[in-house]
């Protein structure tokens, strides 16, 4: 298993870690037996996006870092909730803040009578998906339109708290224009880390019971499989284009092949092939309070579980403004 996951991180595009402060951590080399970040092997962030989308999902959040192992959150400012959010981040000082972009859900933060928006409605409602954007990313109009959201987005929470990273909502941000776009405002507003998509194919012990055959007739699963395809493919591109403006990304994510179906086996399962190996691991997480997203609640309660607890207590926990605190040390 150890060569599979060296060859994983080696195909990745993991070089060698230069002690110099000039380098990137996503330009370091990781293998799985020979580098060790101050003595410890893994770090985990666990990040939780939509914060910002509801009340309960804000409520989820505190009592995720509170009462479980959050570390770090991501805020979607120009949903109705986000002032909510920001009330609330005084109940989790020492949480990690950053900002999950958004083109698909509710309403531009730019919404004006403009009559022939690419990007949103006559109502200011957002109506495009990742298809759309795609297809689009070619179109200078749009992605005019997408930086001056973008911009007002990161401007709106950074009127309450310093940005330690940028990722996007339903992964728009992989689309290699828009990683570009993003990558450039990163530098500008000094925000060290943006998520690179990087998820290594596993299954979680309930998919590999035969006597459990029918949880793969869940459909999410080959939905989110086929949306993994995709982000692990752009990420090739990203890379580089995280390495030209010098900015810092996790070595791998857990939490999009399987996303909306997280909960305790199902993360142990993907944190077990990183736990003895030299990586920055993200968790990426969606909590919820609200019955009616009950796969979200069901995620908050493994995160706050004893049974999750106990098998990281090994691991370092980390938010993505203190591992760049670690990276300025080196």
């Amino acid at each position: 298993e150890s060569s599979i996951f060296a060859g994983f991180l080696q195909q990745k595009g993991f070089i060698l870690l230069k002690k110099n402060n000039n380098i990137g951590f996503s330009d370091m080399l990781l293998t799985a037996n020979s580098f060790v970040f101050k003595g410890i092997l893994m770090k985990l962030i666990v990040n939780a996006d939509d914060f910002g989308m509801s009340r309960t999902v804000n409520q989820a959040v505190v009592d995720g870092f509170n009462n479980g192992i959050l570390t770090s959150g991501s805020v979607m400012s120009n949903m109705p909730a986000f002032e909510d959010a920001m009330r609330k981040l005084k109940l989790v000082e020492n949480i990690g803040l950053g900002v999950h972009l958004n083109l698909t859900d509710y309403k531009s933060k730019l919404r004006t009578k403009e009559k022939n928006s690419k990007l949103y409605d006559s109502n200011g409602v957002f109506n495009n998906n990742f298809l759309k954007i795609l297809a689009k990313s070619n179109d200078e109009d749009f992605m005019f339109e997408v930086e001056h959201e973008f911009r007002s987005q990161i401007e709106a929470v950074l009127k309450y708290r310093p940005i330690d990273h940028l990722n996007s909502h339903k992964n728009i941000h992989s689309i290699p224009k828009i990683f570009n776009l993003v990558c450039k405002l990163a530098k500008e507003y000094e925000i060290p880390f943006v998520r690179v998509q990087r998820e290594m194919f596993y299954l979680p012990e309930k998919l590999k019971d035969k006597t459990q055959w029918k949880n793969w007739l869940n459909k999410n699963i080959y939905f989110n499989f086929a949306i993994l395809k995709i982000v692990n493919y752009f990420s090739e591109i990203n890379l580089q284009t995280l390495k030209k403006y010098s900015l810092n990304t996790s070595n791998c994510s857990i939490g999009i092949g399987y996303s909306g179906m997280m909960d305790t086996d199902t993360i142990i399962s993907g944190i077990e092939p990183f736990k003895n190996a030299p990586a920055l691991l993200e968790l990426i997480c969606h909590v919820d309070l609200d019955e009616k997203n009950l796969s979200n609640l069901v995620e908050l309660k493994a995160l706050c579980s004893s049974d999750l607890k106990q098998y990281l207590e090994a691991v370092e926990m980390v938010s993505f403004k203190e591992f760049q605190k670690e990276l300025v040390a080196l």
